[in-house]
């Protein structure tokens, strides 16, 4: 009987596409913040800075070689939207290490939130860097992509989304 339970549970594991994240399938608010920006480390952002428009958050680190490789695709993605907010969170990094690393393959990101101990990372259950949120006007996660960021992820995964909103005026 144990191994028929350890079998089932191995089979339903090796089945789930380790992309797809249950949290956002449960439309829970984005966890409560305080964070200071990555750039302008005496301004403070919070979860209130979100609210009213939708927002892309990235989780990146300048030590994740796939979260450097993406930084292409997020500023096509990001210069493409224009009623969206694009933020990233730096997470568990050496502030210096990352804004070298923005410099060198470019910032997509409009605010940064720096995360050295990963206390945001850890409210918002993140698995690994880099992961991608789609956040409603309202504070609520829609989507959650955990792995390197695609033009083709994108079109399937986070455009149509915004479409659906765009069309009922919720961007």
């Amino acid at each position: 009987m144990l191994a028929f339970v350890l079998g089932l549970v191995l089979y339903s594991g090796l089945n789930r596409d380790p992309h797809h994240v249950e949290l956002a399938e449960k439309n829970l608010p984005f966890p409560e913040f305080s964070l200071s920006e990555l750039q302008q480390p005496e301004e403070k952002i919070t979860r209130s800075q979100l609210l009213g428009k939708v927002t892309v958050i990235n989780v990146w680190a300048s030590w994740c070689a796939s979260c450097k490789q993406e930084l292409a695709v997020l500023g096509q993605i990001a210069s493409s939207l224009n009623q969206v907010q694009f933020y990233g969170v730096n997470y568990r990094d050496d502030r210096q290490a990352a804004l070298n690393t923005l410099h060198r393959y470019s910032n997509p990101y409009q605010k940064n939130l720096y995360d050295p101990q990963g206390v945001l990372a850890l409210a918002m259950g993140v698995y690994g860097t880099p992961e991608t949120w789609l956040i409603d006007a309202d504070g609520i996660i829609r989507q959650r992509y955990a792995g390197e960021m695609t033009q083709e992820i994108w079109q399937q995964q986070f455009a149509p989304l915004l479409t659906q909103w765009a069309k009922v005026g919720s961007l």
